[in-house]
């Protein structure tokens, strides 16, 4: 399933459990301690992000805040969200929007340099630079669908750095490129559905490098 309908049916599901468990219709002593303490995920995945850099310092601090915030709100702290209790409904309604939002028209872009942030929103780009040295992508409650099958990457390789937070990249690359994904997941996961080359192969003229830090997000790699 494309990773932007899976992210959405995990949307609506995370949003539906978690108003039935606040309604009391679930009471579940394991969902209990995960409701308190899963804002510690959101805290190491920013530290990591803040430490290893792979999509830029600015999404790893928006994470590690709202991981913390989350987590004081838990343990009776500080509530910030006590007004905002119909967040669940959020979760729901960018569910719904990420499985029937169409495609954009796709902007076009001659730099060598790409760096897209997309929250509550969505982009897509083809690039068609001749020197395209990578860049990066936050995506927070967002995606992008970037075209890279017209560029040319300077000097054989590029390293591009995605970070998606309830959202998700889809990135597509010409036949002949050699895809290297690497990074952590949680609650996530990448799909690299290129045609695979062995390190030998010699039709192999471009290394493209993509690091992700990716929380119920995802990322799409195709031809």
């Amino acid at each position: 399933m494309h990773q932007r309908r899976w992210l959405g049916v995990l949307l609506i599901l995370l949003g539906v459990f978690i108003i039935l468990s606040n309604v009391g219709v679930l009471d579940l002593g394991l969902w209990q301690l995960f409701a308190t303490y899963w804002p510690l995920l959101l805290i190491g995945a920013g530290l990591y992000n803040l430490l290893t850099n792979p999509a830029g310092r600015f999404g790893g601090l928006i994470i590690l805040l709202l991981g913390s915030l989350f987590l004081a709100g838990n343990l009776d702290q500080l509530n910030v969200f006590e007004y905002v209790s119909f967040w669940p409904l959020v979760l729901i309604f960018i569910g719904v929007w990420l499985l029937l939002r169409g495609h954009r028209k796709p902007r076009e872009i001659d730099r060598s340099r790409l760096n897209l942030i997309n929250i509550f929103s969505g982009t897509s780009s083809r690039v068609v630079s001749s020197n395209f040295k990578g860049g990066s992508s936050i995506s927070i409650f967002g995606g992008a669908e970037i075209d890279l099958r017209e560029a040319v990457l300077d000097g054989g390789r590029a390293q591009f750095d995605v970070f998606a937070l309830f959202g998700g990249d889809d990135i597509y690359v010409p036949e002949g490129w050699n895809v290297v994904i690497k990074g952590l997941p949680i609650f996530a996961g990448w799909d690299d559905n290129t045609r695979n080359l062995s390190a030998d192969d010699a039709e192999i003229e471009s290394t493209l490098e993509i690091n992700c830090l990716l929380l119920f997000g995802g990322v799409d790699v195709n031809n």
